[in-house]
């Protein structure tokens, strides 16, 4: 007779211990999640620095092409009034571009030299526009074609310039004319009815024509 006999572990039978195959593969997650952040947020940052220094360059490229156009709109002021006092010395009105009594803006009142305190260019008052001194270039002047539009490079604001006559007290002594030009960016504030510019590119040039007696 056959008997059949079912096996029991015991208190001492071994046992195979769990392992986490899954703990390693979620620190190394982890692990990707911080740095890929750290590198958004450096990469963040880089953008917006050169951001700004391309803003930076951009402002100073405009302010120096304002200060340009300003120093190039004096000149252009400097020598339209050199024409009108050559003419003057001459004895003659200088007409062309329509403009007519050019003479007679010239500021009559002497001075002995461009360092003179009484110079009628430090008085705002003769700059501005109801002054009867103060010459306005005309458009036609300083104003450039191109492509048949007469508009594309026009000056928001006119330069202008006061020409006042020198009679030197030196040896030998000198007769001549002072002549100060002003010229404005198209970024510039100036207002006529005070004669000051507030804001903006602005440029003041000076010349001294002057003849030996």
């Amino acid at each position: 007779m056959s008997q059949t006999y079912n096996a029991k572990p015991g208190p001492r039978a071994s046992r195979r211990p769990i392992i986490d195959r899954c703990s390693g593969q979620g620190r190394q997650r982890g692990a990707v999640l911080v740095i890929t952040l750290i590198l958004v947020v450096v990469l963040s940052l880089l953008g917006t620095f050169a951001i700004r220094n391309a803003t930076q360059t951009e402002r100073s490229i405009n302010g120096i092409r304002s200060t340009e156009v300003a120093r190039e709109a004096a000149e252009t002021a400097l020598r339209f009034c050199e024409q009108i006092a050559i003419f003057d010395g001459d004895g003659k009105d200088y007409s062309e571009y329509g403009t007519t009594g050019m003479r007679g803006r010239i500021v009559a009142t002497t001075i002995g030299s461009e360092a003179d305190p009484a110079a009628a260019w430090r008085s705002n008052a003769n700059w501005m526009d109801s002054s009867a001194n103060v010459i306005e270039v005309p458009d036609g002047y300083y104003m450039k074609e191109t492509g048949g539009d007469t508009d594309a490079a026009q000056l928001k604001t006119a330069p202008r310039c006061l020409i006042q006559r020198i009679d030197s007290t030196s040896t030998p002594k000198l007769t001549g004319y002072l002549i100060t030009a002003r010229g404005f960016a198209n970024n510039a504030k100036f207002t006529g009815t005070t004669g000051k510019s507030t804001q903006g590119a602005e440029a003041w040039i000076q010349s001294v024509l002057t003849r030996g007696s």
